[in-house]
Protein backbone atom coordinates (compact mmCIF):
# COMPACT_ATOMS: atom_id res chain seq x y z
CA UNK A 1 0.00 0.00 0.00
CA UNK A 2 0.74 3.90 -0.46
CA UNK A 3 1.84 5.81 2.39
CA UNK A 4 -0.37 9.00 3.03
CA UNK A 5 0.94 12.30 4.60
CA UNK A 6 -0.88 15.70 5.07
CA UNK A 7 1.15 16.99 2.11
CA UNK A 8 0.38 14.13 -0.17
CA UNK A 9 -3.29 13.17 0.67
CA UNK A 10 -5.04 16.77 -0.18
CA UNK A 11 -3.32 15.29 -3.98
CA UNK A 12 -5.01 12.12 -3.71
CA UNK A 13 -8.70 13.07 -2.44
CA UNK A 14 -8.52 15.03 -5.46
CA UNK A 15 -7.27 12.62 -8.05
CA UNK A 16 -10.53 10.95 -8.15
CA UNK A 17 -8.97 7.96 -7.18
CA UNK A 18 -10.95 7.56 -3.48
CA UNK A 19 -14.56 7.07 -4.92
CA UNK A 20 -15.98 8.78 -1.82
CA UNK A 21 -13.17 11.17 -1.44
CA UNK A 22 -12.24 9.36 1.81
CA UNK A 23 -9.87 6.24 2.73
CA UNK A 24 -9.31 3.17 3.00
CA UNK A 25 -9.26 2.33 -0.43
CA UNK A 26 -8.00 -0.99 -2.20
CA UNK A 27 -6.74 -0.41 -5.39
CA UNK A 28 -7.13 -3.89 -7.08
CA UNK A 29 -5.78 -2.99 -10.57
CA UNK A 30 -7.31 -3.50 -13.39
CA UNK A 31 -9.07 0.07 -12.84
CA UNK A 32 -11.04 -1.33 -9.58
CA UNK A 33 -10.99 0.69 -6.42
CA UNK A 34 -13.23 -0.94 -3.69
CA UNK A 35 -14.24 1.97 -0.51
CA UNK A 36 -15.27 1.39 2.29
CA UNK A 37 -13.97 -1.02 4.99
CA UNK A 38 -16.56 -3.34 4.92
CA UNK A 39 -16.79 -3.51 1.47
CA UNK A 40 -13.07 -4.08 1.41
CA UNK A 41 -12.82 -7.25 3.88
CA UNK A 42 -16.51 -8.56 1.94
CA UNK A 43 -14.09 -8.34 -1.30
CA UNK A 44 -10.60 -9.67 0.31
CA UNK A 45 -13.31 -12.45 1.67
CA UNK A 46 -14.47 -13.25 -1.89
CA UNK A 47 -11.10 -13.46 -3.18
CA UNK A 48 -8.91 -15.45 -0.11
CA UNK A 49 -9.94 -18.89 0.06
CA UNK A 50 -11.43 -19.50 3.51
CA UNK A 51 -11.54 -15.54 4.17
CA UNK A 52 -15.11 -15.26 3.27
CA UNK A 53 -16.19 -18.40 5.08
CA UNK A 54 -16.67 -22.33 3.78
CA UNK A 55 -20.62 -21.84 2.56
CA UNK A 56 -23.04 -18.90 2.02
CA UNK A 57 -24.39 -19.40 5.70
CA UNK A 58 -20.51 -18.91 6.80
CA UNK A 59 -20.05 -16.14 4.34
CA UNK A 60 -23.74 -14.50 6.38
CA UNK A 61 -21.84 -14.80 9.16
CA UNK A 62 -18.36 -13.44 8.63
CA UNK A 63 -20.70 -10.09 7.18
CA UNK A 64 -22.45 -9.85 10.23
CA UNK A 65 -19.37 -9.92 12.03
CA UNK A 66 -17.95 -7.05 9.93
CA UNK A 67 -21.04 -5.37 10.82
CA UNK A 68 -20.59 -6.23 14.46
CA UNK A 69 -16.91 -4.91 14.43
CA UNK A 70 -18.57 -1.63 14.03
CA UNK A 71 -21.19 -1.55 16.34
CA UNK A 72 -18.56 -1.83 18.34
CA UNK A 73 -15.88 1.21 16.93
CA UNK A 74 -18.86 3.04 16.95
CA UNK A 75 -19.89 2.97 20.12
CA UNK A 76 -16.04 3.49 21.05
CA UNK A 77 -16.07 6.63 19.16
CA UNK A 78 -18.73 8.44 21.47
CA UNK A 79 -16.93 7.56 24.51
CA UNK A 80 -13.26 6.29 24.24
CA UNK A 81 -10.79 8.98 24.00
CA UNK A 82 -8.51 8.55 20.46
CA UNK A 83 -5.05 9.87 19.56
CA UNK A 84 -7.11 12.53 18.05
CA UNK A 85 -9.75 13.41 20.84
CA UNK A 86 -8.00 13.01 24.26
CA UNK A 87 -11.36 13.92 26.11
CA UNK A 88 -14.62 12.84 25.08
CA UNK A 89 -16.62 12.23 27.80
CA UNK A 90 -16.00 12.27 32.16
CA UNK A 91 -14.47 9.66 33.26
CA UNK A 92 -17.36 8.74 35.11
CA UNK A 93 -19.02 7.95 32.18
CA UNK A 94 -16.08 6.08 30.76
CA UNK A 95 -16.06 4.10 33.51
CA UNK A 96 -20.07 3.56 33.21
CA UNK A 97 -19.65 2.37 29.50
CA UNK A 98 -16.99 -0.33 30.43
CA UNK A 99 -19.18 -1.40 33.44
CA UNK A 100 -22.32 -1.22 31.58
CA UNK A 101 -22.31 -1.16 28.01
CA UNK A 102 -19.62 -2.91 27.22
CA UNK A 103 -20.53 -5.98 29.09
CA UNK A 104 -24.31 -6.14 27.57
CA UNK A 105 -22.91 -5.92 24.08
CA UNK A 106 -20.70 -8.99 24.69
CA UNK A 107 -23.20 -10.85 26.08
CA UNK A 108 -24.89 -11.44 22.56
CA UNK A 109 -21.52 -12.18 21.08
CA UNK A 110 -20.50 -14.80 24.31
CA UNK A 111 -24.42 -16.08 23.16
CA UNK A 112 -23.73 -16.58 19.25
CA UNK A 113 -20.46 -18.19 19.95
CA UNK A 114 -22.48 -21.30 21.20
CA UNK A 115 -19.85 -22.17 23.52
CA UNK A 116 -16.67 -22.61 21.21
CA UNK A 117 -14.01 -19.99 20.25
CA UNK A 118 -14.88 -19.72 16.44
CA UNK A 119 -17.92 -18.24 14.97
CA UNK A 120 -17.23 -20.49 11.65
CA UNK A 121 -15.09 -23.57 10.80
CA UNK A 122 -11.88 -21.31 9.48
CA UNK A 123 -12.04 -19.45 12.10
CA UNK A 124 -10.42 -16.93 10.33
CA UNK A 125 -12.93 -15.20 8.26
CA UNK A 126 -12.62 -11.49 8.09
CA UNK A 127 -15.11 -10.58 10.11
CA UNK A 128 -13.69 -12.62 12.84
CA UNK A 129 -10.69 -10.88 12.14
CA UNK A 130 -12.50 -7.14 11.96
CA UNK A 131 -14.04 -8.40 15.17
CA UNK A 132 -10.69 -9.14 16.46
CA UNK A 133 -9.04 -6.09 15.93
CA UNK A 134 -11.48 -4.12 17.35
CA UNK A 135 -11.43 -6.28 20.62
CA UNK A 136 -7.76 -5.88 20.26
CA UNK A 137 -8.31 -2.27 20.52
CA UNK A 138 -10.15 -2.62 23.73
CA UNK A 139 -7.80 -4.84 25.25
CA UNK A 140 -4.95 -2.83 25.00
CA UNK A 141 -6.90 -0.46 26.73
CA UNK A 142 -9.04 -2.45 29.74
CA UNK A 143 -7.41 -6.23 29.07
CA UNK A 144 -9.88 -7.62 31.61
CA UNK A 145 -12.88 -6.92 29.58
CA UNK A 146 -13.26 -10.44 28.30
CA UNK A 147 -13.13 -11.88 31.53
CA UNK A 148 -16.63 -12.32 32.11
CA UNK A 149 -16.77 -13.93 28.50
CA UNK A 150 -14.85 -17.24 28.09
CA UNK A 151 -16.14 -18.08 24.98
CA UNK A 152 -15.33 -14.85 23.42
CA UNK A 153 -12.18 -14.41 25.61
CA UNK A 154 -11.31 -17.70 24.22
CA UNK A 155 -11.61 -16.57 20.42
CA UNK A 156 -9.72 -13.30 21.29
CA UNK A 157 -7.19 -15.35 22.83
CA UNK A 158 -6.89 -18.03 19.83
CA UNK A 159 -6.96 -15.37 17.10
CA UNK A 160 -4.00 -13.25 19.46
CA UNK A 161 -1.73 -16.14 19.38
CA UNK A 162 -1.40 -16.79 15.52
CA UNK A 163 1.94 -16.53 14.22
CA UNK A 164 0.53 -14.04 11.58
CA UNK A 165 -1.14 -11.76 14.48
CA UNK A 166 2.16 -11.53 16.59
CA UNK A 167 3.85 -10.83 14.00
CA UNK A 168 1.63 -8.09 13.26
CA UNK A 169 1.23 -6.58 16.66
CA UNK A 170 4.89 -7.19 17.35
CA UNK A 171 5.81 -5.03 14.54
CA UNK A 172 7.30 -7.54 12.60
CA UNK A 173 5.46 -6.65 9.21
CA UNK A 174 5.92 -3.53 6.12
CA UNK A 175 3.56 -1.89 8.44
CA UNK A 176 6.10 -1.82 11.64
CA UNK A 177 4.46 -0.98 14.97
CA UNK A 178 0.55 -0.17 14.94
CA UNK A 179 -0.26 2.44 17.33
CA UNK A 180 -4.02 2.25 18.76
CA UNK A 181 -6.42 4.93 17.87
CA UNK A 182 -8.33 4.17 20.87
CA UNK A 183 -6.59 4.99 24.21
CA UNK A 184 -7.14 5.02 28.51
CA UNK A 185 -8.90 7.89 29.13
CA UNK A 186 -7.29 9.88 31.71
Amino acid sequence: GKSLTEETWEEVRKSGVCPFGQIPILECGEGVVVAQSAAIMQYVGRKVAGAGGACEKEASVSDMLIGLSEDFWNLLSKTQPTILVPKKVSLEENAAFWATTIPEKLAYVESFLKGKDAFTSSGITVGELALWSVFHMMARITPEFLDKTPNTKAFYTRILNLPGTQKLITGKTSFGELPSYFIKAE
